[in-house]
């Protein structure tokens, strides 16, 4: 009796995990990355995504535990990239440019940093104190890396401008200098992006947007 071939048809990798194997990560911080920063480009259409890691603290458990200024022992990956829209305006900042007739379309793109994370991942206020005491670093990084590309990247554009807008926003972009420095229009600000790992899980990608220290509430 002859033998019979079973069908061994399996479906076709996704994209993603076709990405990831062919890049070879060998850590799973970087193959969650990976995942999170195809989803920003394929899914919501970041562009410009620069990826950093900070590194994990060596030593004793205990004498981390002791001090909350001491980074994780673990590694923790950092994206950062522009989307095509803001992900968030701070209420005092909203209302300045309400008051002075500036529209988002009038300014120029921001640069949005991302923490990549599953679900269930333990995650404690040590992770995001690390991650925001890296943070004006990793802005500087990006920035010569945008001049680099481009050197009138980090210029404010009014090309194409009445004076009257030009004038709006060139006082705009000193407010918000000033108030990067008092805090005015809040702190540090990024997103947590969760992808849904766990039993069942599909790949999802989740964004929350966490802030450094008090936020001011929103009025409706």
């Amino acid at each position: 009796m002859a033998g019979t071939q079973k069908a061994t048809n399996r479906p076709h990798a996704s994209a993603i995990t076709e990405h990831i194997t062919e890049k070879g990560y060998e850590s799973p911080h970087l193959a969650r990355s990976a995942q999170v920063q195809h989803n920003l480009e394929h899914q919501h259409l970041w562009t410009s995504i620069v990826g950093e890691v900070i590194p994990g603290q060596a030593g004793d458990s205990n004498t981390l535990e002791k001090d909350p200024h001491q980074p994780p022992q673990e590694p923790i990956p950092l994206l950062s990239g522009y989307p095509p829209h803001r992900v968030y305006t701070h209420p005092d900042e909203q209302l300045y440019m309400l008051e002075n007739g500036i529209r988002e379309d009038d300014l120029e793109p921001q640069r949005m940093f991302v923490v990549p994370t599953t679900q269930g991942q333990p995650w404690t206020l040590r992770h995001m104190a690390a991650v925001f005491d890296r943070l004006p670093e990793f802005k500087r990084k990006a920035e010569e890396h945008d001049r680099s590309v481009n050197p009138t990247s980090m210029q404010p554009g009014a090309s194409g401008l009445d004076p009257q807008k030009a004038e709006k926003l060139a006082q705009y972009y000193d407010k918000k200098e000033k108030a990067r420095l008092t805090k005015e229009w809040g702190s540090q600000s990024l997103l947590l992006a969760m992808v849904d790992k766990g039993m069942g899980g599909d790949g999802t990608v989740a964004y929350y947007v966490v802030h450094e220290g008090e936020v001011k509430p929103r009025q409706n």
